[in-house]
């Protein structure tokens, strides 16, 4: 069937429409760099415990090895909490909740008493998804701590999350990911202030980059830098995805970008390879529970 593009049902048009959609979306988003990972760092150092910064921070160290969507630990608006309604009307919070997250100690046993005084013996955490764009509700991964890099350590961010969640009055039921304003008020992460951080430290480390390179950060540089650090690191694409639960093959278009730097930096992306297996450390092979699919749920087109 030829293509018609005065047709919108014709066939062809489609697709190639939904193939220049996903082009669109991957021009859009870029993964973290080291440096701007390194600046968010520094940044969080210089703020307060509750700051956005030290939010960004913690979430973007579980990122790392994660890839999460901005939905599940971000809202829309600072003041409001996003759900998820099934056609029976059952409302679920969309992000993590303190539930979805179980502490290990170091013999593997779970913590019950939670404090400052757990983190020398913390182990791993056990993140489970209530919520997600495959509709594997309930899906759970168990990452481990890495001893040699506790200050970006995700097990130890996710317990920093946890901990300031409780320690800013939200219930086991109300989303982890809030912060304290200027003017000292608890308010929720929202993408916006995400992206906005993002950018900021961007344009501190990258003062080269264009107008239009430093729009591409957004809340879903997270996933993409989970995403690309997989991928030098060599791990096969189909693991990838199952890793970082993608939805479809779209996921292959973020990362034409890193081939074309394999090929043109290929001596310091070995380097680089190294590094970054290291830095997953034994977290590189965890793959995440399987589970059956929530056929309640519908597709779902509103998870960032």
């Amino acid at each position: 069937m030829p293509a018609d593009f005065n047709d919108s049902q014709n066939v062809i048009t489609i697709q190639l429409k939904a193939l220049k959609a996903e082009e669109d979306i991957a021009r859009q988003r870029a993964p973290l760099t080291d440096k701007i990972f390194v600046q968010l760092k520094k940044l969080a150092d210089s703020s307060p415990q509750d700051s956005v910064y030290r939010v960004v921070f913690d979430w973007f160290c579980m990122n790392r090895l994660l890839g999460l969507r901005g939905s599940e630990y971000a809202q829309r608006t600072q003041n409001g909490i996003d759900v998820y309604e099934y056609t029976s009307s059952n409302k679920v919070v969309k992000a993590f909740i303190s539930k979805d997250l179980t502490f290990y100690d170091k013999q593997g046993i779970a913590i019950t008493s939670h404090g400052e005084h757990v983190y020398p013996s913390l182990g791993k955490v056990k993140v489970r998804f209530r919520i997600q764009k495959n509709r594997q509700n309930g899906q759970t991964i168990t990452i481990v701590t890495d001893t040699a890099h506790t200050d970006i350590d995700a097990v130890h961010a996710a317990y920093r999350i946890f901990l300031r969640a409780r320690r800013l009055g939200q219930s086991d039921e109300e989303p982890m990911g809030v912060f304290v304003n200027k003017q000292k008020q608890k308010k929720y992460l929202t993408l916006n202030l995400i992206k906005d951080v993002l950018q900021e430290a961007a344009k501190i480390v990258h003062p080269d980059w264009s107008a239009e390179e430093i729009s591409r950060l957004s809340s879903h540089s997270g996933r993409v830098w989970a995403l690309v650090l997989l991928s030098e690191a060599k791990q096969k694409p189909d693991f990838i995805k199952a890793r970082l639960r993608w939805l479809g093959d779209s996921y292959r278009l973020y990362l034409r970008d890193t081939a074309a730097i394999n090929v043109q930096h290929n001596n310091a992306l070995q380097e680089a390879s190294d590094r970054i297996a290291a830095l997953l450390g034994n977290n590189i092979n965890v793959l995440p529970t399987v589970v059956p699919v929530d056929e309640q749920m519908g597709i779902i087109d509103d998870m960032d």
